[in-house]
Parts: structure tokens; sequence; C-alpha cells
């Protein structure tokens, strides 16, 4: 089973500035983009942004997921924004998102992104871990409720 806490560090969780889709997926890229892992941010974002063109990552429940598996990225990324005012991210449910969970990976790890993928979304499905995701007040507590919950 795939622990949230070895792809989500502490300093890839913020509370959003952005009130937007793309500014939020441009914070969390910029966020990710430091890591030794993310070869090539800008690729990154461009990858983020095709694949939120195909389909919105906006799963509903407040939540979105965007994701991409690309050549620069050496190792998984998570990278985690909320906001408590919600973002407008054409989410399938149309109500706003609340958290957004940025998840890059290597293009040839197919099973490991769709494990990670799957616990996140099982994770935030939980109306009580939404609730302690936001409501967490530090980023380790916040990572201790994805890493706990479900377990």
């Amino acid at each position: 089973m795939i622990n949230i806490r070895d792809y989500l560090s502490p300093e890839r969780v913020i509370d959003l500035k952005s009130t937007s889709k793309d500014g939020a997926i441009m914070e969390l890229v910029a966020l990710s983009a430091d890591s030794s892992s993310v070869g090539d941010a800008e690729k990154l974002q461009e990858a983020i942004f095709e694949r939120e063109g195909i389909m919105s990552t906006g799963i509903g429940l407040g939540i979105a997921i965007p994701h991409a598996k690309i050549p620069s990225v050496k190792d998984f990324v998570v990278a985690l924004g909320r906001t408590r005012s919600g973002i407008d991210f054409s989410a399938l449910d149309q109500k706003p998102v609340n958290i957004v969970v940025l998840i890059a990976g290597p293009s040839q790890e197919q099973q490991r992104y769709l494990e990670i993928l799957a616990v996140v979304t099982l994770r935030l499905k939980s109306e009580e871990v939404r609730t302690a995701v936001l409501a967490a007040e530090t980023p380790t507590e916040l990572i201790d409720v994805l890493s706990s919950a479900g377990r």
C-alpha cells in the first residue's frame, strides 16, 4: 500500500494565494519545481495544463487532482494546496474546489502513478478527511491526516 508520506513533504503543503484554477496549478508546480525529481518545471506545467485541457481534474466534493507523467520527472512529487474560499476548477459537480493535489511522475511509472492517484482520491472522498485537511494547523498535521486515513 502506498504511503502518501513518501511523496508529500511538509514544504509542499500550502494555503493557496490564487483564486483561479490556472493560478493554483502554477503555485503548486512552482512548489514542486525545487524538488530534485523535477527536471523541467516548465514542461511539467505545460503537461498539467494540457491534461486539464482534455478534462478538468476537479473530481467533485471540493477536490481537484491535476496530474501528469513526463520524462523530465525522475520520481513522484506530490504538492497540496488548500483554500477555504474555493476555486472554480470546472469540477464535475460544478462546485468550488478547496483542496488541490498535484501529482507529478515519471512517464514509465504507470502502476505506481495509478496507486498514488487512487490513494489520494479514496482518502479525500471521506468528508471527515477533507474537513480535517482544511482544519489542519500545520503541514505535518495535514500529512498525518492523509497518511492515517483509511488505514
